[in-house]
């Protein structure tokens, strides 16, 4: 699965977080299936936080954290990779519903988030 798309999901969770919504805000424009999908992988049965959540939510800004919350993420992947598209499908909403903002990239190089509109060549990349 595709680093870059977990980290945004992640992104976006936390953002939610910091914003002082619960979880279930989070969840609150994804299909049934992708909710009961990404569920479990943060919440217990009973719907308390595990642990992962639990430190997201005191640190949202956290690196670690949201390092942990995307291995969480990505742990689930590689047990049921089958699943993977439930994962693109929230990637796929969040995008949508943050239109007019930007996932930001980081630990990454040569990266573009964005259109590039040049009246010339355009290089991305270390060497030109």
């Amino acid at each position: 699965m595709d680093p870059v798309t977990v980290a945004a999901v992640v992104g976006y969770l936390a953002k939610t977080i910091k914003e002082n919504k619960a979880f279930k805000e989070f969840t609150a424009d994804l299909t049934e299936a992708s909710v009961n999908w990404i569920r479990p992988i943060f919440l217990k049965e009973d719907s308390t936080p595990k642990e992962v959540l639990k430190e997201l939510q005191e640190k949202p800004d956290s690196a670690s954290r949201r390092k942990a919350a995307e291995a969480a993420i990505m742990t689930r992947i590689e047990d049921y990779p089958e699943e993977g598209h439930y994962l693109k499908e929230i990637f796929e909403s969040i995008n949508k519903k943050n239109t007019t903002s930007q996932n930001t990239v980081t630990n990454s190089k040569n990266v573009n988030t964005g259109n590039i509109s040049a009246g010339g060549n355009v290089s991305i990349g270390d060497k030109h």
